[in-house]
């Protein structure tokens, strides 16, 4: 494989990581970015891969090259918004499906192990989360550190410590879809909700019924998620 040929796979990754900290208001309109050689180095790729970055995202409209000046993100206006808007969300959309798929995966078998050993302190400490995210989700404030510290203490409690190892090392990833799935005051408390059906399963020892909970708490989150709306728990039967 030649250095053209890796690089023309790159600079669209980089092009995309650049755009993600635009979207996440890192870097506003107006503000200078790094210099070529600066954003080579963070990005380990060659300086002629950032060209290439710059120019499709120039090219978006989200950044502009000024003679003499450097690159800065481009003030807002309607065609550039409709180019950025056309180019993030189905991005955005497509990295939440995958992280739901990976959710999809782990997730129920976490919570049926953890049904045959957990441990009294742990399934303290889940009602006691539990509770606390209850607490913050009726006043209107944030539950996204309580929902991800539920997930982990779960993990914990299956027992198997690569299980656990691998959960950890997703959790930035994971959190992606926790954050947009608690945006509302509304999601997270069909969160807690959830998750006190778990926690029913938990208590009983009940592997199946825990693993269900599981399954069902993620596809209502999901389709709150990708549908906008407000889901019912529990989801209606088909």
């Amino acid at each position: 494989m030649t250095k053209i040929e890796t690089e023309g796979r790159l600079f669209h990754t980089v092009a995309r990581a650049i755009a993600d900290r635009i979207e996440s208001d890192e870097w506003p309109p107006g503000t200078r970015l790094p210099s070529e050689r600066s954003l080579a180095e963070h990005f380990a790729v060659s300086r002629s891969c950032i060209r290439e970055a710059i120019r499709t995202l120039s090219e978006q409209q989200i950044v502009e090259t000024r003679r003499g000046a450097g690159t800065f993100v481009s003030e807002p206006d309607d065609s550039a918004l409709s180019a950025h808007l056309a180019r993030v969300v189905p991005l955005k959309t497509e990295r939440l499906a995958e992280i739901f798929d990976v959710r999809r995966i782990i997730e129920p078998q976490l919570a049926a192990r953890a049904a045959q050993h957990i441990s009294e302190d742990q399934l303290v400490r889940l009602k006691l989360l539990v509770y606390e995210q209850e607490k913050r989700a009726l006043a209107g404030e944030t539950t996204e550190d309580l929902d991800q510290a539920f997930h982990l203490c779960l993990a914990e409690a299956s027992g198997n410590t690569i299980l656990l190892n691998v959960v950890k090392n997703l959790t930035t990833i994971l959190t992606e879809s926790r954050t947009e799935a608690l945006q509302t005051p509304e999601r997270s408390r069909l969160s807690v909700t959830s998750h006190v059906a778990v926690i029913d399963a938990l208590e009983r020892g009940d592997s199946a019924a825990a693993e269900a909970a599981m399954r069902r708490h993620l596809e209502t989150v999901e389709q709150a998620v990708f549908e906008g709306g407000e889901s019912t728990w529990p989801p209606p039967a088909k």
